[in-house]
C-alpha cells in the first residue's frame, strides 16, 4: 500500500509536525504579549526535547547500527554529526534571517523586511526538524540494515521522535508569531507568517525519508546527519535565545524537563 512507503509516512508526519507550529501560530489570536519568561521556558523545554529527540531516537539507533564495526564504531557516527552541522552551517551562512533576539542579519546580504528574515530563520530551523522526522521513517523501513541481529531503528522510534518533535514545535509556532506582532503585523499577518514558517518541515522530511531508503547502507550516517542538524539548531539558536533575557536557570531547568518528558515518552510507547 502507499501508505506504507516511508516518504508517505515522513511527509504525514512532517505535515503534523506543522500542523504543531500552526496551533502555536494560533495562540497568537489569545493575547498579544506573553511573558517572557514563560517564553524562555517554552524555549528551554523545547531544547531539551530536541536535544532527547536527537540522543534517543536518531543517535542511539545509529550506535547499535554500527556495533559490527568493533572500535571503528564512531566513525560513521561522528562523520554523520559533521555533516549535519556543517549543512546548517552552510544554510545559515547562504540564507538571509534574523533571530527573534537579534538586530544584526545572518546569511548574505539581502534587503529584505525584518518580518521576510525572523520567517526565515525559523524556516531554515525546522528543515533539520524535518529531515530529522525523514531520516527516522526511511530507517524504519530498514530495521535490521548493518545489524546482524536485526535491530536497531523501527517504527517506534520513528513515531517517538515525531511526537518529540511536534511538541517542541508548538512554542515555536508561537515565539515567531510574536516577534511578528512585535513587529507591527496584524495578528492574522502574524499567523499566516508562522504558519509558513513550518512548510519547511514537510519538505524536508521527504528527502531525509527518500535518502535513508535508497541508501539503506548509510542509514548510521543519515541517522547522525539529522542529529547533527538538530544539535547544531539548539546550540546556535535555541538555547542562546532562551538565555537571552536572564531567565538562563529557568530555562535550563525547563530544557531538562523536556529531556526528562521525552526520556519519559521513550519508556512507555517502547
Amino acid at each position: 500500500m502507499i501508505f506504507d512507503h516511508p516518504a508517505v509516512q515522513a511527509f504525514g508526519a512532517g505535515t503534523l509536525t506543522w500542523l504543531s507550529i500552526s496551533a502555536g501560530a494560533a495562540l497568537i489570536f489569545a493575547r498579544k504579549n506573553f511573558s517572557r519568561f514563560l517564553m524562555d521556558c517554552l524555549l528551554g523545554a523545547a531544547g531539551g526535547m530536541m536535544l532527547a529527540a536527537a540522543s534517543l531516537g536518531l543517535l542511539a539507533p545509529a550506535l547499535e547500527m554500527t556495533e559490527h564495526l568493533g572500535r571503528l564504531s564512531f566513525l560513521p557516527i561522528i562523520c554523520g554529526l559533521a555533516l549535519g552541522a556543517a549543512f546548517l552551517l552552510g544554510l545559515d551562512k547562504v540564507l538571509p534571517h534574523l533571530h527573534a533576539m537579534q538586530d544584526s542579519v545572518e546569511g548574505v546580504d539581502a534587503r529584505w523586511r525584518r518580518s521576510a528574515l525572523l520567517v526565515a530563520a525559523m524556516a531554515l530551523h525546522h528543515i533539520p526538524e524535518g529531515l530529522a522526522i525523514g531520516v527516522g521513517y526511511g530507517a524504519a523501513a530498514h530495521p535490521g540494515a548493518l545489524l546482524p541481529g536485526g535491530s536497531g531503528a523501527d517504527i517506534a522510534t520513528a513515531i517517538l521522535l515525531t511526537a518529540s518533535i511536534m511538541l517542541q514545535s508548538l512554542p515555536e509556532g508561537l515565539v515567531v508569531a510574536l516577534a511578528l506582532r512585535a513587529e507591527g503585523c496584524s495578528a492574522r499577518q502574524s499567523f499566516f507568517w508562522g504558519v509558513a514558517s513550518g512548510a519547511t518541515a514537510p519538505l524536508g522530511a521527504l528527502p531525509g525519508a527518500l535518502a535513508a531508503t535508497l541508501a539503506s547502507g548509510l542509514l548510521p550516517i543519515a541517522l547522525a546527519f539529522a542529529a547533527g542538524a538538530m544539535i547544531y539548531v539548539v546550540l546556535e539558536e535555541v538555547i542562546p535565545e532562551a538565555n537571552a533575557s536572564g531567565n538562563g536557570n529557568a530555562a535550563t531547568i525547563a530544557a531538562i524537563g523536556g529531556i526528562c518528558l521525552v526520556v519519559l515518552m521513550e519508556c512507555i510507547f517502547r
